[in-house]
């Protein structure tokens, strides 16, 4: 029996196909899977391989040729068969699609373009059954994304873009109750407010002056860098209030407490005990307070009070060689200040250029709450705080 050759659908959206170009001669003997013609469609030229092996009869378009698509073009004879009646071999009407598409668990007559929703030129497919290539796992480079014999030979070039297993898993460890509840938490801080990221850089000289100064005199505590800049930050906030505060159904709570809470990190997680009225200590004080919050967090004998009640929070990696990093803020507050370590950089210096002592500082503010020229202003008096010669 005939096979009839159709104009084939290359993409969803076709409704014609040009002609470019017959592999073969009318009369011709041809193999099933072989090239038999070219078809241009306005966004591929694509080769459309014979779906049955026979003699091309009944050529009834020419290259250049615009033809509908599901028009037939073409039969291919079987040994043996003839001609068909003229009323047998009339073209499909526009639009008509006489080769069925195939179904699930079997090939339809002939070698469609369309195998189920996957769209793919024949060629295409019959190299991906050669290569042992599942169509579905590509992405196709021809009209209406459909899959050409280009797509599939990429794709066995470089295997691991198109089917690469998933990584295996070495176990599993579960969440502990301090990362589930921080996850919960910082989760919630991202959803509900908006943040947004100012960072400064600021000349510690006179902050390692100072801690050089008091070693030297022996003093039995010395702040650390991060004492330093909790307590410029306590000083700073007193003069800010709009980023000492807390968002409720009421309004903005500007609150009179000024609690700063510093970020420790332990294996199981972060926690965040609070110095408490921070604006009213030493540096000295504040030191000996956060020594002794950090030493009880480490042997997880913190009780309630020590982390609860923070108006604003302090975390440094500065320890751990980093440069510069956000900071999530802790909710119900309103701001956070990331702290970087302490670095000789070569920067800008009176009229010339000098290796100074520089650490970076990101402040993260709920936009809620306050812009961003009350938190600019706040950096910037943090700043000259730190890089001021008197320290309390």
């Amino acid at each position: 029996m005939a096979t009839e050759v159709i104009m084939p659908a290359l993409g969803i959206a076709q409704e014609k196909g040009t002609l470019v170009n017959w592999f073969k001669a009318e009369g011709q003997p041809i193999k099933k899977g072989e090239p038999l013609m070219e078809v241009e469609t306005d966004k591929a030229t694509v080769e459309i391989e014979a779906p049955a092996s026979g003699i091309l009869a009944s050529v009834s378009a020419n290259p250049g040729d615009e033809v509908p698509v599901g028009q037939r073009i073409a039969l291919i004879l079987a040994p043996g068969d003839s001609l068909p009646a003229e009323s047998e071999t009339a073209p499909a009407r526009p639009g008509v699609h006489p080769l069925p598409r195939p179904l699930p668990g079997g090939e339809g007559r002939g070698e469609g373009v369309v195998t189920g929703k996957i769209l793919a030129s024949p060629k295409a497919r019959r190299i991906a059954r050669e290569k042992g290539i599942d169509l579905a796992l590509l992405k196709g480079s021809g009209p209406e994304g459909s899959i050409l014999a280009e797509d599939v030979l990429r794709a066995e070039a470089t295997p691991t873009t198109t089917e690469t297993p998933p990584p295996k898993v070495k176990e599993i460890v579960s969440l502990s109750a301090m990362r589930r509840i921080i996850g919960e938490r910082m989760a919630q801080s991202k959803q509900t407010a908006p943040h947004f990221y100012l960072s400064v850089d600021v000349d510690m000289t006179e902050v390692n002056r100072k801690r050089t100064q008091w070693k030297a005199e022996g003093a039995d505590i010395v702040p650390s860098i991060n004492d330093f800049v909790v307590w410029a930050c306590a000083q700073g906030l007193r003069d800010f209030p709009a980023l000492n505060s807390t968002l409720t159904e009421r309004g903005v709570e500007l609150l009179s407490d000024i609690n700063i809470g510093v970020a420790v990190a332990l294996e199981e997680g972060l926690i965040v005990p609070v110095l408490r009225n921070t604006d009213r200590l030493s540096l000295t004080e504040l030191a000996s307070q956060s020594r002794a919050l950090a030493e009880r967090a480490q042997r997880k004998k913190l009780i309630p009070l020590d982390y609860e009640g923070g108006t604003f929070t302090v975390s440094n990696l500065g320890m751990f060689g980093v440069d510069h990093f956000i900071a999530i803020i802790n909710p119900p507050q309103c701001a956070i200040l990331a702290v970087g370590q302490v670095a000789r950089q070569v920067v800008a210096f009176g009229e010339g250029i000098a290796v100074r002592p520089m650490m970076t500082m990101t402040l993260s503010a709920d936009h809620r709450i306050a812009d961003g020229a009350i938190a600019a202003r706040f950096l910037r008096e943090v700043k000259r705080l730190l890089e001021g010669p008197e320290f309390k």
